[in-house]
This record gives structure tokens, sequence and C-alpha cells, in this order.
């Protein structure tokens, strides 16, 4: 199985992606990323928190189940932070295959394995249905797909995706000016929306 990972170009500057075969060692390039930054960010993750857990209460007061999709969930962090905030299960999407595995981990040792299901495919290879990744379509999206190019991860073509396939129509997710101060002006200096 080969894997894409992503490159700084030593001499452009800008991102590249090349295909590493299954013996490639991952450990030090997930070391390299971003992740440890964004664990560590504190007003991040309470906003986040924040905007996860209202999704959900107004999932929740009108009576329905809270079903959780997260797009890049990498550690599976805000899939963590949805199920503390009540939701009743979360489908965790992550392509690269060594974090995959590593949310596995995590999620098991913190006592969410029942509730967070890790899928290791890119969003739109998901499948639907009885005998599918997820049985029905979410009624929450959370997401941090951005990276500083907006969409140098897919992030646009994964919510068209994910909004045409993957969730209810008139889903739930933080509200966006939250995500605009934790994700996206922080980058831009800037609000910038993602369709629906």
């Amino acid at each position: 199985m080969k894997v894409f990972c992503g490159r700084a170009n030593p001499t452009t500057g800008s991102m590249e992606w090349l295909e590493e075969d299954e013996h490639y060692d991952y450990h030090q390039e997930i070391a390299r990323s971003s992740y440890a930054d964004m664990l560590h960010d504190k007003d991040r993750n309470i906003k986040y928190y924040q905007g996860i857990r209202a999704a959900v209460s107004r999932v929740k007061d009108r009576g329905q189940k809270a079903l959780v999709l997260d797009i890049g969930t990498g550690t599976g962090l805000l899939s963590m932070m949805a199920v503390t905030a009540g939701a009743d299960f979360c489908y965790a999407i992550e392509v690269f295959k060594p974090m995959a595995d590593a949310a596995v981990k995590i999620v098991e040792k913190n006592g969410f394995s029942d509730k967070i299901k890790i899928i290791n495919k890119h969003s739109t290879e998901v499948t639907m249905g009885p005998d599918g990744d997820m049985p029905c379509r979410a009624n929450i999206l959370i997401t941090e797909l951005f990276d500083t190019e907006l969409i140098g991860e897919g992030a646009l073509p994964s919510y068209e995706h994910a909004h045409r396939h993957l969730v209810q129509v008139g889903n739930q997710g933080p509200p966006s000016h939250i995500l605009e101060v934790s994700q996206v002006e922080d980058l831009f200096g800037r609000s910038v929306r993602t369709p629906h």
C-alpha cells in the first residue's frame, strides 16, 4: 500500500505530495508535523470544545441523537471532545494510516472506543449504509482540514462531498464565528467561510 506524505520543496517553499511505500518510517513524519502545535494550543482547543458542545446541544434539543462526522481526525482530539460534549457516536476519518493507527490507540486508551469509530480512508471514499463505514448520515460535521493555503489539504472538495453524501441536510457544526477565530482568522487575518 502506498501513502502520500507532504514535503516542503526546499527551492520553492511550496508543499509537494510524495508517494511512499508501506515500509517507510512514518514516525518521523508525524513528529515533524503540526499535530503537537495544535494539541498544545489551549485557546484553539477551548474554542473548538465550546463550538462542538453548542452543536451537540442544538441537535439534542431537537430530540435527535448527535451523530458526528470528523473529517481529518488526526489524533482524534475533536472526536473525543464531541463525545465528552454528549455526542452519541462519532465517525472519525483519517486518510494517513500511521495517524489513523495512532488515533485508534489514543481513543482506546482514553476510553472512547465504544463511541468513536476511526475510518482509515479519504472522506470521499467512505461508504454509507448497513454494510458501509457509516450506517447513516451524520448530523454534526466537525473538521480542521485547513493548512496555510486553505485548499492544500483538499478542504473545499472534502466539504462539498461531505455535504452531498455524508451529512444530513441542515446539519450542525460549531458556530462559524468560533471556527473563524480558531482556524481561519489566525492563518489569514480575515474570515473565510466554507461552502454548504
